[in-house]
């Protein structure tokens, strides 16, 4: 299975024709916008929405770790993907993967959730995550990663 990453106006230029037979999209969207607009959809389609928090945003100004119970107050001011949503990409990554021949890991500038996610399922299935982590060209979230990842195992 091939997997690829991309930004929303690469994805919605993808759109305008159709896909290729068992292609899947996974398309994330930040929490108070609109989803990518994809005048052609894919066979397989999950969206998702929830903003590009990352570990460093339960750190105070010196780099400490701020005390847990800060922890929740933020992820939901922020909207930080939950246990839930982490569950539901998982889930329907397992729904695909004997069907789907491509997945798309799409979100706003294609560097950090779809490249978490693209991680997530090339460490599960090729045990080879490490490959996009290592890429200048990707800033995978290392939350997005670590929640979808453990669902996967």
């Amino acid at each position: 299975m091939k997997i690829g990453i991309l930004n929303r106006p690469d994805i919605e230029e993808l759109a305008t024709r159709p896909f290729k037979e068992k292609t899947a999209l996974i398309s994330i969207t930040d929490y108070d916008d609109e989803y990518a607009e994809l005048e052609f959809k894919p066979e397989y389609l999950f969206q998702i929405k929830f903003d590009d928090v990352d570990n460093d945003i339960f750190l105070d100004l010196q780099g400490k770790a701020l005390p847990e119970e800060k922890h929740k107050d933020i992820a939901i001011k922020y909207h930080i993907i939950t246990d839930e949503q982490a569950k539901e990409i998982a889930d329907f990554i397992m729904n695909i993967k004997d069907k789907a021949e491509f997945i798309i890991c799409q979100c706003e500038h294609g560097q950090s959730r779809s490249a978490a996610v693209a991680a997530a399922i090339t460490e599960y299935l090729y045990n080879d995550g490490i490959k996009i982590f290592s890429s200048d060209d990707y800033f995978p979230n290392k939350v997005v990663y670590r929640k979808i990842y453990e669902y996967l195992k």
